[in-house]
């Protein structure tokens, strides 16, 4: 008997707008994950002396400011692309001629890449996280999209930890929470 029951509640459940179903990730989660990475990026910086800037540890790859720049505006990248379906209308958030070179520079330019995410955010509900938009040549839902900043930030400022170990610098523990 409760076989029939779990079969109808399953159909009526499949069968409800998408607008209606709670988003594979909330807006709060998301908010969070960023807050956490914001954190994360500044002590980054924080521990690394000005000489490190410039250093790369090979040939062909990005330099210490570069692949923090990478980290954080890849995060306001997401959230544009994913949110307005366009990465157009990105604020400046610093001179690169400035802030590659100058650490104090380098935390502002961080810091507001990481605030504009979380601004964007802000703007999106439920409803907007549950629509199906094209990311990437892919049809998901938006949600599944902004779930890139779960998997690229923590990817790609986990690839500085060797450049500090080779300056000689403890990299700062990392944690999710």
């Amino acid at each position: 008997m409760r076989a029939p029951v779990f079969v109808a509640i399953a159909a009526l459940t499949a069968a409800l707008p998408l607008a209606a179903q709670a988003p594979m990730i909330s807006q709060a989660a998301l908010i969070a994950v960023v807050e956490n990475h914001k954190g994360a990026v500044l002590r980054y910086i924080d521990v690394a002396p000005d000489s490190m800037l410039g250093f790369r540890p090979t040939k062909g790859v990005r330099n210490y400011a570069e692949q923090i720049e990478h980290a954080a505006g890849s995060d306001a990248f997401i959230v544009q692309l994913a949110i307005t379906g366009s990465s157009k209308g990105i604020p400046s958030m610093g001179d690169t001629a400035v802030y590659l070179h100058n650490k104090a520079e380098l935390r502002k330019y961080a810091a507001a890449a990481m605030d504009y995410t979380i601004a964007r955010l802000k703007t999106v509900n439920d409803a907007a996280l549950n629509e199906v938009i094209s990311s990437q040549g892919r049809k998901m839902p938006r949600a599944r999209a902004l779930m890139e900043l779960l998997d690229h930030f923590p990817w790609t400022l986990g690839q500085v930890v060797p450049y500090l170990r080779l300056n000689g610098v403890v990299p700062p523990e990392y944690s999710p929470f």
